[in-house]
């Protein structure tokens, strides 16, 4: 098969595609206001049809949600799961992927994560996108994704992160976010003290 239209060759143009869209689509949601904008006008302003955006995102929530481990199903942190010491093995690769981030990664998620906050269908969107993370991490994990032990450590952990992007938005991204994930998963280490201690 000629490497210029194999597997890997369309994923690479897909993965393309989707972020030159999405930037669009930032750009738009900024300017204007993510209700505002209809997908129509993503798909001109980006230069695709409209179909090829419902195909790639589904829906305008996803525009601002997606990255490329979605692409990666269930999570590219799965695999780090199954350890004897789980949350040392994911703060470890977090710290790696944080440290890798770029300028123009870290800018684009400051502006992901400004318009996941400033809408509300946008943050139940992401809030649940994270709930369907969490269902998939765990039935990867486990033969029997109902497993107590596994559904809480799994949800915990990823709400976790959600709760430090938060907090790293509500800061004004004072910080690296590595900052605010570390702490977070301090929390799940040693447990939370009572308010006021």
């Amino acid at each position: 098969m000629d490497s210029d239209t194999g597997p890997g060759m369309q994923a690479r143009k897909k993965l393309k595609a989707m972020h030159r869209i999405q930037e669009a689509a930032l750009d738009l949601f900024e300017a204007h206001g993510f209700d505002q904008v209809a997908m129509e006008a993503v798909a001109a302003a980006a230069d695709v049809s409209p179909r090829t955006v419902y195909r790639y995102f589904g829906t305008k929530e996803m525009l601002v949600i997606w990255d490329e481990g979605d692409e990666q199903p269930p999570s590219p942190l799965t695999a780090y799961f199954g350890g004897d010491d789980p949350l040392g093995a994911l703060r470890n690769v977090l710290t790696a992927a944080v440290a890798a981030m770029g300028e123009d990664d870290l800018r684009q998620a400051k502006r992901r994560l400004s318009l996941v906050y400033a809408s509300p269908a946008v943050e139940a969107a992401f809030i649940l996108h994270a709930y369907e993370k969490s269902r998939g991490i765990a039935a990867a994990l486990a033969a029997d994704e109902d497993r107590f032990e596994t559904q809480v450590f799994v949800h915990a952990f990823v709400g976790a992160l959600v709760g430090a992007m938060r907090h790293w938005w509500r800061s004004g991204f004072a910080g690296p976010p590595f900052a605010f994930i570390d702490r977070a998963l301090t929390l799940l280490e040693h447990g939370f003290a009572p308010a006021g201690r």
